[in-house]
This record gives structure tokens, C-alpha cells and sequence, in this order.
């Protein structure tokens, strides 16, 4: 059954790619769109007896995808009738078609809900990514959480200018639904470690920040977490040197709507997410924090090899939780004793992090008094003490690049924290050193490296 898509927002466009064999010499001046009836009479042949049926569920016929090697799937075959893998992925064939309208061209990105397609649209000559989710009860379930948080971002995001990425059209293919994209560009962790592990300069970083502050503002407004913010899913967009987008609400929720509780990638995840606090918009203040250390640094802040050392490491940077904090935590017993002591922990290289031995200025290497507030003030252990997506937007760090303001001498007191009715636990800022190493050929962007 074909399900009807929605025309949406437009791509980046590229002309002129796809399969032009099969354009130029198997369509042999067929006008498209053809009607299913007109695909069948022409191409009949060249078609799969599977596809013969399912194409007469659509209205209009782009592309077939006649070029391949295709799947000679039946309804009598086990998973899926055949384009299915064991664990309900789809199985891509390259150049094949998707809804006789898309061309497959590379495999771009997967996980646990499935993959991303790199596709050629031909119907409008455009590049696009389709996230094709798996064929699973429990991956559809979110994934239709995922579009509901989706288009709650399209239709407040109008204007485009709060750097989130717009879903353009969703649809069923072979029990799938697919997401359909704008194509982008690199991941900021790509472009950290095409800059050497190097780090960036602050005036990148602080551009990068503005730009995912503009977002979180958006969410924050819409009460939307989007429960895994880290470089990876923070791409840089073709339309523009240095534009971002945020990508990925596939474990997105709304803050009243809560369904999981292990969230967020490790070295991102904040530490109520990690004890069992319930949680909150403010886990991606702390990640904004932990991703702004990478960027300046080229190495992440807190690179626990489990969830044990996690803990470990913050605690390393931040000190000791407050006691109020541990004894209300569902899993304080996995970190902590019965008097409240850190479990011991020895990573793979034989290291054990004390508590308190290590502080923040001294690990970011930085001379910037108002950058280090910036980040002490989203790396807090207790979240309703971290600043709010619009108080982090007038922090003076954020400001002074506008306001062209004199740099203070003296450390200055930048932000005072919102009165809570809740426990104020207090925060002890500490450093933690990384080495995670690679090396690659340097990029050569202009202002990039400190």
C-alpha cells in the first residue's frame, strides 16, 4: 500500500546525477512521470514480479531502477518477502529506486533504528537522505514519536532560522517509513578530526554555539529535549561556510512525555541521566557544555569507558556530588557505596580518577575568563542550576563579539543562577585530560585552529 508523501521544504539542489544510462537509453524519451500502466507496458520485463503488483499502488513513476541487480523478492519468502536483513533492516540495492521515485547512491549513516540513504530525487533533480527505519514494532513506535517532534520543529521553524534540520516528506516502502531530508554537509566531529584533533579557534566555537543556542531556544520554547546532542549530529550545512544544522530526534521527547531513561551518548550524558534523576530540557545544556570543551580542546571532556567511569570523570573535573543529590539518585548503589563513597574504578589503560584532582581552566588550556564561565555555568551537577537556552544566549562570552566590549582584567562574575524551590547543590569546578589521538590530513578553513 502506497501512502501518500507531503511536498515540503525544498533541498539543496544538484542537477545533471543519477543513473544516465538508464535515463538517457532505457526510458528512451518516456515522459515522466509515467503511469504506472505506461511503466508496465514499456518495462514490464525488466521489472520484478513483486514490483509488477506494487507498482500499481502509485500514481506517479520516476525512476526503476532498471540498471541493477534487484531482489527477486516474493510474498511467500521469510522476512519481508526478502528485503529484509535478520534484524528487520532494509537490504539497499545501489541504484535501485525507493517509491519508484528515489535512486539509493550510497549508505550515509546507521543505527539502531536503521540507516540513512544518500538518494537522488528524481522528480526534482535533488539530493536528499531518507532515513529508512527498521522493520521492527519498537523502532516504528519511536520513529513516529521522532515525526511528531518533526513536524512540531517544521511548523515552528518557518522561517529557518533556528538551525534545525527540516524533515521534507515521510512515507511507507516495503513496511518501511522512510524520513526524507535535506542532504547536508560534514558532522562536527568529522571536522574535528579533519582539523588534526586540533581544536578550534573561539571565535569559531562561539559561532558554532550561537547557532546551537538558536535551536535549543526553539526546543526549549516547544518544552522538546532532544536527548542526544554531541558532535556527530551536528552537521554543517552546504548552504553556507560554518552554517549548522542539529539532526537526529530519533530519541527526542517531549520533557512531560519521558519514555527512556538510557539516553544520550556517554561522553554527552549529563549526571542526573547517568544516577537517575528524572530529567529534564537541561541535559542539553550539559551536553552543549561538553561539546563546546571538545571543539576548543579537539578531545572529549569526560571520556568514561562506561557508564562507572563517566561518573568517575566528571567527578574528576567537578568533585564530589552533593550528598542530596546521591542519596536521591534510583542508581546511586552502581557508583556509589553505602556511605556515599565513589566505587572504585580502573579503566582499560590501568587509570583511576580521583575525585576533585583535576580543574576545569587548566584542562581547556585557555586564557578566556568568560568562555570558562560559559562552561562552568552548563557543567553543574544540579540542572535546575544550569543556564536556560536564552540565558545562555545573553551570557557576555555570547555577547561581547556584538557588543564589542573591552575585555575585563579581573575574572568577572558573569551569570548568577535562577532562585529554585528544589535542592541547590553546589558545583566544584575541576579539570580532566584526554588523549584520544588520530591523525588525518589538516583542514583548510580559514579561522579554524586556535
Amino acid at each position: 500500500m502506497q501512502y501518500p508523501m507531503e511536498n515540503l521544504s525544498d533541498s539543496i539542489t544538484t542537477k545533471g546525477l543519477g543513473n544516465k544510462l538508464e535515463e538517457a537509453k532505457l526510458y528512451k524519451g518516456q515522459r515522466l512521470p509515467m503511469s504506472p500502466t505506461e511503466a508496465l507496458r514499456h518495462f514490464q520485463g525488466r521489472l520484478t514480479e513483486f514490483e509488477q503488483q506494487e507498482i500499481m499502488d502509485y500514481s506517479e513513476i520516476w525512476f526503476l531502477g532498471l540498471a541493477t541487480k534487484k531482489i527477486k523478492a516474493s510474498h511467500g519468502i521469510p522476512q519481508n518477502a526478502g528485503y529484509d536483513d535478520e534484524h528487520g533492516s532494509y537490504n539497499k540495492i545501489l541504484h535501485d529506486h525507493i517509491g519508484f521515485r528515489f535512486e539509493v547512491l550510497e549508505v550515509i549513516g546507521k543505527g539502531s533504528f536503521g540507516q540513512v540513504l544518500k538518494c537522488l530525487d528524481h522528480k526534482t533533480q535533488e539530493l536528499v537522505a531518507i532515513k529508512v527505519i527498521r522493520n521492527k514494532k519498537r523502532f516504528h513506535h519511536q520513529a513516529l514519536v521522532e515525526l511528531k517532534i518533526l513536524d512540531a520543529v517544521r511548523r515552528k521553524d518557518r522561517e529557518k532560522c533556528h538551525n534545525v534540520i527540516h524533515m521534507k516528506e515521510y512515507f511507507y516502502f516495503r513496511n518501511h517509513l522512510c524520513i526524507t531530508f535535506e542532504l547536508l554537509g560534514v558532522n562536527l566531529y568529522e571536522l574535528i578530526k579533519k582539523n588534526n584533533f586540533q581544536g578550534f579557534s573561539l571565535a569559531l566555537i562561539r559561532h558554532f554555539t550561537r547557532s546551537l543556542l538558536k535551536c535549543l531556544q526553539m526546543l526549549y520554547k516547544e518544552k522538546i529535549i532532544h536527548c542526544d546532542l554531541k558532535p556527530e549530529n551536528i552537521l554543517l550545512s552546504q548552504k553556507g561556510q560554518g552554517n549548522i544544522k542539529v539532526v537526529d530526534f530519533g530519541s527526542s521527547c517531549y520533557e512531560q512525555q519521558r519514555v527512556y531513561t538510557y539516553i544520550q551518548s556517554r561522553f554527552y550524558r549529563s549526571p542526573e541521566v547517568i544516577l537517575g534523576h528524572p530529567y529534564s530540557m537541561a541535559i542539553d545544556m550539559w551536553s552543549l557544555g561538553c561539546i563546546m570543551a571538545e571543539l576548543y580542546t579537539g578531545f572529549p571532556l569526560f571520556p568514561g569507558e562506561s557508564e562507572v567511569e563517566q561518573i568517575a570523570c566528571i567527578m574528576e573535573v567537578l568533585g564530589m556530588p552533593p550528598n542530596d543529590f546521591v542519596q536521591t539518585a534510583s542508581r546511586r548503589r552502581l557508583f556509589f557505596d553505602s556511605k556515599g563513597n565513589p566505587r572504585n574504578i580502573t579503566n582499560s589503560k590501568g587509570r583511576k580518577r580521583r575525585p576533585n584532582s583535576k580543574d576545569l581552566d587548566s584542562v581547556l588550556k585557555t586564557d578566556d575568563p568568560l568562555f570558562l564561565d560559559f562552561l562552568q555555568h552548563c557543567l553543574t551537577w544540579d540542572p535546575t542550576k544550569r543556564m536556560t537556552p536564552d540565558e545562555a544566549m545573553q551570557h557576555e562570552w555570547i555577547q561581547e563579539a556584538h557588543l564589542n566590549k573591552p575585555r575585563p582584567k579581573t575574572r568577572p562574575m558573569i551569570w548568577k543562577p535562577r532562585e529554585s524551590t528544589e535542592n541547590n547543590y553546589e558545583a566544584t569546578y575541576r579539570k580532566v585530560i584526554t588523549n584520544r589521538t588520530g591523525k588525518t590530513r589538516p583542514l583548510t578553513l580559514f579561522y579554524l585552529s586556535r
